[in-house]
């Protein structure tokens, strides 16, 4: 399984200047990583690149784009909202493509006051089928992703319940779609990450790794020193002869001691599982 990262903990820092593209990109390459992930504050209008020179800084130092990370939000009971959510992430479609990633990553939305959540779920599935069947089309994959909240929301993730997941995945079982699976977000809800995992396991199309230090408590721990069972999600993966990326969401905000110890402990755990 090839290992990307995420720099959440680095966003701020990336966004505003402090911190140099090339220079993340010389410290994955230092780790040993064999790709990065993309999203939106790290290519322009947010972010400090376009996304051909987001390609080329990458390349240049032998890694791939691993994936797009998108934030879609088609739980929002303006129709107008939902549509302009679609061609948003028609459009990280267009961004992957240039990046040479081979998916994104798309969610459900947030938990908007007043909507009724049969009906959520149904505006969810219209929205991800669409852009799914288009995803398929152009020779890329859209994962859905168990989610919790994104720093520029509102509200916690509209199917942050394992429950609501599920049934959004199954209303999607006829659609070209995966999973993402993030295998510390469960925790953040109080729920049971195995448990869920095993619902969704032959839909993993990319690995989220994060971890936290406490149940029901939405704060993110360094990799490796919490309660995710990362080693048990690893073994069953490649129990299954999953092969795809898994991609460390560093968010612990430890600096870049927090990269090296996320990095290690998960190399570690690929490697015994």
């Amino acid at each position: 399984m090839p290992l990307s990262c995420i720099p959440v903990s680095f966003f701020g820092a990336l966004t505003q200047g402090q911190m140099p593209l090339g220079e993340w990109f010389d410290f994955a390459a230092e780790l040993g990583l064999d790709g990065v992930e993309c999203g939106p504050l790290l290519v322009q209008p947010l972010g400090p690149a376009q996304p051909a020179e987001f390609r080329q800084l990458a390349e240049a130092r032998g890694l791939a784009v691993s994936n797009y990370t998108g934030y879609s939000d088609f739980a929002h009971p303006d129709p107008a909202v939902r549509a302009r959510e679609l061609a948003a992430l028609l459009k990280n479609l267009e961004l992957a493509r240039e990046l040479g990633a081979p998916s994104v990553r798309a969610l459900t939305g947030q938990q908007w006051p007043g909507v009724d959540q049969e009906e959520g779920i149904q505006w969810v599935i219209e929205g991800i089928r669409q852009a799914a069947e288009e995803a398929d089309r152009v020779g890329l994959r859209l994962n859905v992703e168990n989610h919790t909240k994104a720093a520029t929301w509102t509200h916690f993730d509209f199917a942050m319940r394992g429950e609501v997941f599920l049934r959004i995945m199954e209303g999607l079982r006829d659609v070209p779609v995966g999973v993402q699976f993030d295998i510390a977000n469960p925790m953040v809800a109080g729920e049971d990450t195995l448990a869920l995992f095993e619902q969704v396991r032959s839909r993993v199309g990319y690995v989220h790794v994060n971890d936290v230090g406490k149940a029901g408590v939405f704060e993110f721990a360094p990799i490796g020193t919490g309660l995710a069972p990362i080693r048990e999600v690893l073994r069953r993966l490649r129990e299954q002869g999953y092969a795809g990326w898994v991609g460390i969401e560093e968010a612990s905000r430890t600096g870049k001691q927090g990269f090296r110890q996320a990095v290690q402990y998960t190399r570690r755990a690929l490697q015994a599982s």
